[in-house]
């Protein structure tokens, strides 16, 4: 890359920055968490270990910066689910699509 087009990349940054907050809701092992360790790094992993409460991940990806909320889905994190839904700019609700025990059909 040329001073030029450093320059120009530099100038974009500062003028289309875009910030954004996505809480990621579900019912428990619905796979939140994996699926915030893919956006974060591309990788995934089968040992998780179940949410307790929340968590929060910021990732970066060129100009722009989402700030992630993993919420814990087991019953007793449900009713801080609103709380973390507020101001977001998208909420995302996980489905395991292979636990159907999970969703009366």
């Amino acid at each position: 890359m040329g001073l030029w087009e450093a320059f120009l990349n530099w100038l974009r940054s500062l003028f289309f920055k875009q910030e954004m907050e996505l809480s990621l809701i579900g019912l428990q092992n619905a796979g939140k968490t994996s699926l915030v360790n893919v956006i974060a790094t591309g990788g995934y992993s089968e040992d998780m270990i179940p949410t307790v409460g929340f968590n929060m991940r910021k990732v970066t990806k060129g100009n722009v910066t989402i700030k992630l909320w993993d919420l814990g889905g087991q019953p007793r994190f449900r009713s801080m689910w609103e709380r973390y839904c507020r101001a977001v700019s998208a909420i995302v609700y996980v489905v395991h699509a292979f636990k159907l025990l999970y969703v009366s059909v």
